[in-house]
């Protein structure tokens, strides 16, 4: 099933630029409607949308989150055995490959080239055989939560 989006939709275009697939259409300042044979449920859509006007396939509202909150697909290099599967997955083709020194055999590992481009989706992580993706906040936000947080007491 397909997010879906509701009538609280305003019509700023958002989420349709946002969506990687192509599934949503609407004009400006009306209803926007997501077609369900195209959407790849990324959620990108419903996390844009600052009205709250998007619903994922459980029939939830999809929270707002600032871009630069999004999730990012992190490697346990150790582990991976570079077959690429979430190279192919992405849906926007930010995941591009680089050599790492000091391996045995296949040199293409992955890793995020476009971070920016990123729509934290987690395809590559569900498509990897391995299990050796996991979503975490970026690197400066995660910095950011940690001097927000008051110092433990001695």
């Amino acid at each position: 099933m397909a997010h879906l989006i509701t009538n609280n939709c305003r019509g700023c275009t958002l989420c349709s630029r946002y969506c990687p697939a192509g599934a949503i259409t609407g004009e400006k300042k009306q209803i926007h409607v997501i077609d369900p044979a195209l959407c790849i449920d990324c959620g990108a859509c419903g996390r844009v949308c600052a009205f709250g006007a998007v619903l994922n396939p459980a029939g939830e509202t999809v929270p707002h989150i600032k871009v630069t909150q999004w999730l990012r697909p992190v490697w346990d290099e150790k582990d991976c055995v570079a077959c690429n599967v979430c190279v192919e997955a992405c849906p926007v083709s930010v995941i591009g490959t680089a050599v790492r020194s000091g391996k045995v055999g296949r040199t293409a590992y992955p890793h995020l080239a476009d971070a920016k481009r990123c729509l934290g989706c987690a395809i590559c992580a569900s498509q990897c055989p391995l299990g050796v993706i996991h979503m975490q906040q970026p690197a400066a936000e995660l910095k950011a939560t940690a001097e927000k947080e008051p110092a433990a007491e001695a």
